[in-house]
């Protein structure tokens, strides 16, 4: 059987203009419903700078939005209210599993909504599995998609802690960071269980040129669960020994930034990486193009997100950015380098 959208032109071929409605029962217990038929929105993906898998544990992390990538979605419906409803849900044209079509039930249930009969028809430009924060885009534009079509306004950070909710059935216990940064679409200094800050980022010292960086996809995908999982022994057994040593590394990664200390960043990303590599989560894969990265004359390369393969973050210096950009895309290919600019 195939797929079917609620456009209104559908609805119109059905004879069904003039029918969209939405009803409210006792039984339902809510009374929040559609006062539109469709949405479009948008939810772009994120970078870790330091403090990954550390963030869980109470460590402190910053982040950073990838605005260039998103996830995106168009959301139609037919306005009417049931206990049981109808969810059509694809992704690039193909349909999605079941764990995806109980996020949406369960996104009616955080918003407070009487569910309804939805179509959703996604598209994504973001690397799926590769710990630039898929997961966390989908959870944010699907609450963003709903919003619309019932006529909810969220703040950033209460649209952060409901999308947090819904990346549990992707992460089992995230910390909050993916949510919030791609929520706020904007750097972030992050510690689980308080509000995310703003960061003050400053353009490098001596330069014209914002803070030129790379994300380098190793091609290799991995759970993020998986890797939660694999990281885990490691840190219960530093203890909080590590948690401090990770909080002044992002200490110095945020001085960094607001300074424009580039050999400051630089030093935190290494040692960043260092630690990860400890924790078992850089594989070999990763390693290849942390060294090739720094080979073609980047300043620091580290994993970025969970590890296991997914992507590397390169430091690259301002006045060789197109130079090393370039030969990395030479070597790797241009799909799989993508270059970022902040601020």
């Amino acid at each position: 059987m195939s797929e079917f959208l609620w456009t209104p032109e559908s609805q119109r071929a059905l004879g069904h203009e003039k029918t969209l409605h939405f009803t409210f029962t006792q039984q339902l217990g809510r009374t929040i419903g559609p006062v539109r038929s469709d949405a479009s929105s948008r939810a772009a993906g994120k970078i870790i700078l330091v403090g990954e898998h550390a963030v869980v544990y109470g460590a402190r992390a910053i982040a950073i939005p990838l605005l260039s990538k998103s996830m995106n979605l168009r959301i139609f419906t037919d306005r009417v209210a049931t206990n049981t409803p109808k969810i059509k849900f694809q992704i690039g044209g193909k349909p999605v599993n079941d764990q995806l079509i109980a996020m949406v039930q369960e996104a009616f249930e955080v918003l407070g909504l009487a569910p309804f009969n939805v179509s959703i028809d996604g598209h994504s430009t973001l690397m799926l599995g590769a710990g630039v924060g898929s997961s966390a885009s989908l959870c944010v534009s699907l609450l963003r998609g709903l919003c619309q079509i019932c006529g909810i306004t969220l703040t950033p950070a209460r649209l952060s802690q409901l999308a947090n909710r819904l990346e549990r059935r992707f992460h089992g216990n995230p910390s909050g960071l993916d949510t919030s940064v791609v929520s706020l679409e904007q750097a972030i200094l992050f510690e689980r269980g308080r509000d995310a800050e703003a960061l003050i980022v400053n353009r490098p010292r001596s330069s014209n040129l914002p803070w030129c960086f790379a994300l380098l996809d190793t091609g290799v995908r991995s759970p993020t669960i998986n890797m939660v999982r694999k990281a885990e022994p490691w840190f219960r057994d530093q203890g909080s020994t590590v948690i401090s040593t990770f909080n002044d590394i992002t200490t110095d990664a945020a001085r960094a930034l607001r300074e424009g200390e580039s050999e400051l960043l630089a030093d935190a990303m290494a040692k960043c990486h260092d630690l990860l590599t400890n924790a078992g989560v850089v594989t070999e894969p990763i390693a290849d193009v942390v060294a090739n990265a720094l080979r073609y004359g980047a300043s620091a390369a580290k994993v970025t997100g969970a590890g296991g393969g997914g992507c590397v973050l390169a430091l690259i210096p301002t006045n060789k950015c197109d130079k090393v950009i370039a030969a990395l895309r030479q070597d790797m290919g241009s799909d799989r380098v993508h270059p970022i600019f902040i601020p």
